[in-house]
């Protein structure tokens, strides 16, 4: 009887097997795993049974329920890389790489496992060696696939080989990627593009609908997003896609979480809910694990601005300081510092926003600007101008910061102490032959100028013609700058100016196309035909030969003496008649025969002129909506008059 049941199960068994081969080749790993399990059944001490069971729970994705059994086992089956594997699938990229370490196995699969581990854990220069030399030691079907890992280790890389192998839209998307670290924008795009319609002709011809076709290509979509909008000018082309992706509800919250991030840099200070909800889907649960430590960094740093576009004060502070300690190598104290100065600025806290500013930072060029824009604001110069003064001498005759500090003394009412800046950073530039005094001459003589002081503006400007002496604006400010206190040294110096040929310049042309319209308008003047200079002044000659003739009236009589009162109205003449129509116009209107006199005053609006702005306006009259049209009855014609007949 034991025979024959040890022969039945043996037979049971390799029927098993055949069936878990069909299985396998199928892809049906749930069915797969009951056969195993009444493998062993049959017989618990099969190994390989038990190895092919592991491998039935990872494929659908029970990793926990496969690391349980591999680690409670008394098999002696090499189970190294199913073991790091799960740990690897669960998040737990240290523990899978200590286990391979631990074990020395240097088989092809633990190698490339190991590599994406590497890769998993931000080592990408290991994981870039790694996957070099296995391809070097390995000739087998999954060459494109080893190639295109490369390629996204390759990415992180600094130095790393380009590869321009687009065979696959995996390998064209990792050669975009690429580029937009090397910060090609307009190339990354074009190889993006051509990867997306790449992967839609391949999921086509494997009969994909549109909804696979939309989740595959949603990805490269972002990326072409994001090269769209690091072009500029483009943010609206890049917020369509964002949002077109988004549309879509894509399963992988990496994906999701970079496209809602980008959208809320695009919206910036502005549209501040749809802020919100885009960095709450950013910072979902579980997509640190889809992330990269720089993509959370950019996250958590952008909810951090969020916080202070909102005049969040406590929150702002408290979303820096969790930056600080989650990413304390993406971001330093600076960045830190600026954005809780930001917060406390707009929340009208202007003093303690520059207190931090200016705290240990004596010579930090960047956070004394800043505080200067703080208060400047505000409208607070004399608190900017003392900042600024604080400055070393060196930091403050530099061409900017010179130039500002001008400024805002012209516009406190401080011309002495502009003057004085100007004259030391003069006299300082003089010794250390900086390349940017040039531009501090200038602008100092245009200072002293404006100011009146030409003696002054003539020394800069004799400063300025030493480095350039044929410059012919310097020469001609020179001049104007002599001209006002030595007129023989102006003239000296305007010798040296070039002759001004009067040949040359059409004084004509030039005049009428300054000329003024009676309107205000210049006036258009056809394209005159071209003349030589002796042509032109022949006709000025003739024009200015003609005179206008004196016209007099046809009554004129040499030997009477004109009428005294010619230059008075003809009305107001002494002699003056009024016609009929005139003497009646200032007749009162008396009313009908019978009207009394009190009621024909009433009429008379000769007395009511100037009174019209007394009367009020007549109220608008809502328009009521019209009945049915009634017909009216034309009045009876009188009788015709006869007309008298004009001969």
């Amino acid at each position: 009887m034991a025979d024959k049941k040890g022969a039945k199960d043996e037979k049971d068994t390799k029927a098993y097997y055949i069936e878990l081969s069909k299985l396998e080749k199928n892809g049906d790993f749930e069915k797969a795993l009951k056969v195993c399990n009444k493998i062993l059944n049959i017989d618990p001490k099969d190994e390989t049974a038990f190895h092919c069971r592991m491998v039935c729970l990872m494929q659908v994705g029970k990793f926990e329920d496969a690391l349980k059994q591999i680690r409670d086992t008394h098999f002696k089956v090499d189970l190294t890389f199913e073991e790091s594997y799960c740990l690897y699938r669960l998040n737990k990229p240290e523990e899978a790489l200590a286990i391979i370490e631990e074990s020395g196995k240097k088989s092809e699969k633990i190698r490339e496992l190991q590599a994406q581990i590497y890769y998993r854990m931000e080592m990408y220069q290991e994981a870039y060696d790694l996957y070099r030399d296995i391809m070097k030691n390995t000739n087998d079907d999954f060459e494109k696939e080893r190639l295109t890992n490369l390629q996204a280790t390759a990415v992180y890389v600094e130095g790393a080989q380009a590869m321009d192998q687009d065979e696959t839209y995996e390998m064209c998307y990792n050669r975009g990627c690429q580029l937009l670290g090397e910060q090609k924008w307009s190339q990354a795009e074009d190889a993006l593009k051509k990867a997306e319609e790449m992967c839609k002709t391949d999921m086509k011809e494997d009969e994909a609908d549109d909804e696979e076709i939309e989740r595959e290509t949603g990805i490269i979509r972002v990326q072409i997003g994001f090269a769209v909008q690091m072009q500029g000018d483009r943010d609206r082309e890049a917020q369509n896609i964002y949002n077109s992706v988004l549309k879509t509800k894509p399963s992988d919250i990496g994906l999701v979480a970079v496209a809602s991030n980008n959208l809320v840099t695009l919206n910036k200070d502005q549209n501040i809910f749809d802020s919100k909800k885009r960095i709450k889907a950013a910072s979902a649960e579980g997509v640190e694990h889809k992330l990269t430590t720089s993509n959370r960094a950019t996250i958590a740093r952008n909810n951090a601005l969020l916080a202070m576009y909102t005049n969040q004060v406590e929150l702002c502070k408290t979303l820096v300081s969790e930056v600080a300690k989650a990413f304390p190598d993406s971001y330093d104290d600076q960045d830190r510092t600026l954005i809780t100065a930001g917060v406390l600025a707009r929340s009208g806290k202007v003093q303690d926003s520059v207190d931090l500013l200016l705290k240990n930072s004596t010579n930090d060029l960047d956070r004394t600007l800043i505080a200067t824009q703080v208060l400047l604001e505000k409208g607070q110069v004399p608190n900017a101008i003392a900042i600024l003064e604080k400055l070393p001498q060196v930091t403050k005759h530099r061409t900017g910061i010179l130039s500002m500090l001008v400024s805002l003394y012209l516009a406190n009412d401080q011309r002495a102490k502009a003057a004085t800046l100007l004259k030391n950073a003069m006299e300082s530039g003089k010794s250390s032959k900086n390349k940017d005094m040039n531009l501090v001459y200038r602008k100092t003589a245009e200072f002293h100028l404006k100011g009146d002081e030409p003696s002054v503006a003539a020394k800069s400007l004799e400063e300025l013609l030493k480095s350039n002496p044929k410059d012919k604006t310097t020469l001609a400010q020179l001049v104007l700058a002599y001209a006002k206190f030595d007129l023989k040294k102006a003239m000296e110096i305007s010798k040296k100016l070039p002759d001004f040929v009067s040949k040359s310049v059409d004084v004509d042309a030039l005049e009428s196309s300054a000329t003024m319209s009676r309107y205000g308008k210049k006036a258009t003047i056809g394209s005159p035909k071209p003349q030589t200079p002796e042509q032109v002044s022949e006709e000025t000659k003739k024009k200015r030969r003609k005179k206008r003739k004196k016209r007099l009236p046809k009554s004129f009589n040499p030997n009477v003496d004109p009428d005294p009162e010619r230059w008075v109205p003809r009305r107001e003449r002494t002699g003056y008649r009024r016609t009929r129509k005139e003497r009646r116009k200032g007749e009162k209107f008396t009313g009908a025969q019978g009207t009394a006199a009190g009621q024909a005053e009433a009429f008379d609006y000769s007395k009511k002129q100037g009174q019209q702005g007394a009367i009020p306006k007549s109220p608008q009259v809502q328009e009521m909506p019209q009945g049915p049209r009634q017909q009216q009855r034309k009045p009876q014609a009188k009788g015709k008059k006869k007309s008298k007949k004009h001969f």
